[in-house]
């Protein structure tokens, strides 16, 4: 069952979920698609709600690899469709009212894809603010399609699942790991922590 944070919050939408199981992936698949958006991501709790409707999956009360799909190609789209409009108006982007009130979103953004590329595509997907801005500064870059959406599509198939039940994930890891020695678990989990701190310095600069 999902804890009490989740109920209290999402319990409506929840308790639809329970009732109408059959909309759960098409749910998911919008609320991927919105929090993939550039700009939009950054006003909507879309990934709260996905954290909630995980764990009904967690529970068994629909399938976490049915939403995960679902989940993929909306998150994907979404990416998708910003990198498009930012194709579409290249440097007009900044004089958005949103952006314009912003300029240093505009030139972190620009600094971290300048530097990574298309990698920089793939690792904006785990953070918040990355996913606000990242998408869309490869379109006005002009990015080449072909990496832009390898590693879209890529970021998309990892993230999704973690979004809906990173806790169950982190049990099957941990149990796939139980027969691995102390140090190579050590040295796994210091990697993963190494990881995200960087992305997150390196898009911070």
């Amino acid at each position: 069952m999902p804890d009490n944070l989740f109920g209290q919050l999402f319990a409506p939408i929840l308790d639809l979920v329970r009732e109408h199981r059959h909309w759960a992936p098409p749910l998911v698949f919008l609320l991927c698609f919105v929090e993939s958006l550039s700009v939009v991501s950054a006003f909507l709790p879309a990934t709260l709600l996905l954290l909630a409707i995980g764990s009904l999956a967690a529970a068994g009360v629909v399938s976490l690899w049915e939403l995960s799909l679902w989940g993929t190609f909306g998150a994907g789209l979404g990416y998708w469709l910003s990198y498009e409009v930012g194709r579409r108006y290249g440097s007009r982007i900044e004089s958005f009212g949103f952006f314009a009130r912003r300029p240093e979103w505009i030139e972190r953004g620009h600094r971290f894809f300048a530097r990574w590329g298309a990698v920089a595509v793939a690792v904006s997907r785990f953070i918040p603010l990355g996913r606000a801005v990242i998408p869309l500064m490869a379109g006005a870059m002009g990015s080449r399609q072909a990496p832009f959406h390898i590693a879209n599509w890529v970021s998309a198939l990892l993230w999704t699942p973690l979004m809906l039940a990173p806790a169950s994930i982190g049990v099957a890891l941990a149990d796939q790991l139980q027969g691995a020695s102390p140090q190579s678990r050590a040295v796994i989990m210091i990697a993963i922590v190494v990881g995200v701190v960087a992305a997150i310095r390196a898009f911070r600069r």
